[in-house]
């Protein structure tokens, strides 16, 4: 016969209860001051995500040019002053110079096509193997378009739909303030990351553990490996990839070839579809002058794609992240199949951590001798206990 036992409630169980009815009664109370916090938290918290970012893709050329310069290093001294400042620098110069090249040239094409776009459209289905392909309603009704009352229509659109919402206007400006303020993490973030690096070591050593500490660390800097060779790989590839559009199209005659260049490389940073929308938009500008330039474009962009594909990413970005063969469009492949498109900017070099994870891990077991059940056999023992 069991032994029965007379449970007894404290008071302190009690206090939790009627604490946690309590916090609950005031969350549904006052949920709508609730919601505006958590929301204003998330807000900031964004905010120095995107200044995480920003701090990382910057300390990648950051570092290079504090082991290049004289002095010490760290924070606060004249070594990382100036190459902070020499990074910086370098990154306005690229802006600039891609701005200068790209947009006034995309701006003036789009003007000149919306002028002669009526004129074009008539030459254009007067073409006999145009109008044999397009129906024949549109052909009846394409005399009767109105390209003015078309063109006031977008402007009035723009004015009322665009720029007339009040909540539009201040959610673009909430995002610019956010990554304005990202910025503002990331730089501080950058000049403070050794003392920041010390501090968090400091917590887990103390709050945690010392081997948790190392573990963290461990992975973090695979994890750095990974990341930063894919932006330089990714970089890398980009301006070789420019260059050769730039050099090739300049041999056949294709006018502004420097700006093609830069934009088709710029927009290649943009994995799977980034180098396509570029050619689009480098054809889109030429056109406006000259179809069969535009045609000749097309054609020196696909040639060039087709090597960039199968030679200069797999060597250049896969040898960056440490992945060989396919992997490089496997990790692009799953990641934007995954995680849509931030995916395929994380794909590859998410993959190339995994892979250096268990390799390191691999090395780890089979050099230990004292490893004598895997994680499976542990799993299944804690499983039956």
């Amino acid at each position: 016969m069991k032994d029965e036992r007379e449970t007894t409630i404290s008071w302190k169980t009690c206090m939790r209860v009627a604490l946690t009815i309590i916090v609950l009664l005031l969350l549904a109370r006052y949920w709508e001051g609730v919601e505006g916090f958590v929301g204003a938290l998330f807000g900031g918290l964004a905010a120095m995500f995107v200044g995480f970012v920003v701090a990382y893709v910057v300390n990648i050329p950051l570092r290079f040019f504090e082991g290049l310069f004289p002095g010490e290093h760290g924070d606060g001294t004249m070594n990382r002053t100036l190459s902070l400042l020499v990074t910086v620098l370098c990154m306005i110069v690229i802006a600039v110079f891609v701005g200068v090249l790209v947009i006034p040239q995309l701006v003036n094409a789009i003007m000149t096509l919306i002028r002669i776009a009526p004129e074009a459209t008539k030459q254009l289905l007067n073409i006999p193997f145009v109008r044999n392909i397009i129906p024949p309603d549109f052909l009846a009704g394409e005399s009767s378009i109105d390209w003015a009352q078309i063109g006031d229509s977008v402007m009035n659109w723009a004015k009322s739909g665009l720029f007339g919402s009040i909540a539009q206007v201040t959610s673009l400006f909430g995002a610019i303030g956010a990554v304005f303020m990202g910025f503002v993490f990331g730089f501080w973030f950058i000049s403070e990351k050794d003392g920041l690096s010390s501090r968090c070591h400091r917590v887990v050593r103390t709050y945690v553990s010392p081997a948790a500490d190392d573990f963290i660390t461990r992975t973090a800097h695979i994890a750095d490996e990974s990341f930063s060779g894919y932006i330089v790989g990714q970089c890398t590839e980009a301006l070789i990839f420019g260059t050769l559009v730039a050099i090739i199209s300049f041999v056949c005659g294709v006018e502004n070839p420097l700006m093609l260049g830069a934009l088709v490389g710029v927009m290649s940073l943009i994995p799977m579809v980034g180098a396509l929308i570029g050619a689009i938009l480098g054809a889109f500008i030429i056109m406006v002058s000259s179809w069969q330039q535009a045609i000749i474009f097309l054609v020196v962009f696909f040639v060039v794609q087709q090597i960039e594909a199968n030679f200069l990413y797999i060597r250049v970005v896969g040898k960056r992240v440490g992945l060989t063969g396919m992997w490089p469009i496997v990790g692009l492949t799953l990641g934007g199949a995954i995680f849509g498109f931030a995916g395929a900017f994380v794909g590859v070099p998410l993959i190339s951590f995994l892979n250096r994870v268990l390799e390191s891990d691999l090395s780890r077991r089979e050099s230990d001798p004292e490893v004598t059940s895997t994680p499976l056999e542990k799993l299944k023992d804690t499983i039956k206990n």
